[in-house]
C-alpha cells in the first residue's frame, strides 16, 4: 500500500518512515495517489481510494470529517504526547502550589515575602479522562503519595484509588483537591464543565486543563474565577488560539499550548506511534485510537494543537 504524508516533515522522520515502509511512503510536497494518508490538518487530498487516515495529532476536533468517506478508517494519535503533557501538568501544578511565578516576580522587585505553600503529599487528584495522559499523570502523582480519583472508559490500572464514568463527575469534583481535565473534546464533553460543576470545587482548589478549552463553558469559567479568588486555574489551552483574549486573570497560570512539546524528541515518539499504527492497518491487526464518528465534534481552529 502507498502512504502519503501530507505536511512538511524533517528529514529524520522521513528516514524513519522509509525504514517502516521503504519506497511505499511519499512525503510532502511530492504527491501520488495513496491508500493511506498521514495528516496534520485539513490540507490533504482525498479520493474514494483512501482506505485509512492517520492523524499525527492526538486530537481530531479540527479535522473536517465531512470530506472523508464513511468507508475510510480514521485513527488519531492519542497517547503519543502523554509523557510531555504529563510533565507539563506537574510543571503547572508545582508552579501553582509552590507560588513559583508569584514569588519570582516579588523577588525580582526586591520583595522578600515568605508565605506558606501547599503540599502535593496526601492530596487527592481527580483526573477527568483516563487515557494515555491521565495514566501517565497518575503514575507521577503516586510518587508524591497522592490519592487518585479518575473518570475513564477503559480498564483502570494500579495507580487509581477510585474509578468511575462521567456520571460520577460531581463526586470527583467534590472530593478532589486538584482536578485535571485530560478528556477528548467530543459531543459529550463540549461545555462539560459548567457553572454547576465549577461551584462544587473545594475551597482552595486547583483546576488544570491540558485538553481543549471548549470542554469548559467559557463565560461560566470567567465569572467563577472572578468570584472565587481562592481557586486557581492552570491551563495550556485557550479559546481562539493564537488570537487570544481575556487572559489577564489574577488567579490563573497560562501557557501557549506547549504541553505536547515542540522538540524533536517528542515528535520522534509521535511519528513512531503513527507509523506503527499504519503498519497495523497494513498487516490487518487491531488498530489503536480508532475514531468514533458518532461522537465527533468539529471546532474551527487556526492553531492545531497536539
Amino acid at each position: 500500500m502507498k502512504i502519503l504524508v501530507t505536511f512538511p516533515v524533517e528529514d529524520k522522520f522521513k528516514e524513519m518512515g522509509e525504514k517502516y515502509f521503504g519506497k511505499n511512503i511519499i512525503f510532502y510536497p511530492d504527491y501520488e495517489d495513496a491508500d493511506i494518508l498521514l495528516i496534520l490538518n485539513n490540507n490533504f487530498p482525498y479520493n474514494g481510494k483512501v482506505k485509512m487516515i492517520q492523524t499525527i495529532s492526538a486530537g481530531v476536533d479540527h479535522i473536517d470529517f465531512s470530506r472523508i468517506g464513511k468507508d475510510t478508517v480514521v485513527c488519531s494519535n492519542a497517547g503519543a504526547y502523554a509523557i510531555s503533557v504529563a510533565e507539563h501538568v506537574f510543571a503547572l501544578l508545582l508552579a501553582g502550589t509552590k507560588k513559583i511565578i508569584e514569588k519570582n516576580d516579588e523577588m525580582k522587585r526586591g520583595i522578600f515575602n515568605s508565605t506558606p505553600t501547599t503540599l502535593l503529599y496526601g492530596k487527592t487528584l481527580g483526573i477527568i479522562g483516563y487515557g494515555g495522559i491521565g495514566k501517565r499523570v497518575a503514575r507521577i502523582a503516586k510518587s508524591f503519595d497522592m490519592n487518585i480519583i479518575a473518570i475513564g472508559r477503559k480498564d483502570k490500572n494500579e495507580f487509581v484509588d477510585h474509578y468511575y464514568n462521567l456520571n460520577n463527575l460531581e463526586f470527583l469534583v467534590k472530593n478532589s483537591d486538584f482536578i485535571l481535565i485530560s478528556i477528548p473534546l467530543n459531543k459529550e464533553t463540549f461545555n462539560l464543565i459548567d457553572i454547576d460543576v465549577l461551584n462544587k470545587i473545594k475551597n482552595g482548589g486547583i483546576l488544570i486543563n491540558v485538553a481543549r478549552p471548549e470542554i469548559i463553558k467559557k463565560d461560566d469559567l470567567f465569572d467563577f474565577l472572578k468570584r472565587r479568588k481562592d481557586v486557581l486555574y492552570l491551563s495550556d489551552v485557550w479559546w481562539d488560539e493564537p488570537e487570544i483574549k481575556n487572559t489577564n486573570i489574577e488567579n490563573a497560570i497560562l501557557t501557549p499550548h506547549i504541553a505536547g512539546g515542540k522538540s524533536g524528541e517528542i515528535m520522534e515518539i509521535a511519528f513512531k506511534e503513527a507509523y506503527e499504527n499504519i503498519l497495523r492497518f497494513i498487516n490487518k491487526k487491531e488498530l489503536k485510537n480508532l475514531v468514533n464518528r458518532n461522537e465527533y465534534l468539529k471546532i474551527d481552529r487556526k492553531n492545531v494543537g497536539v
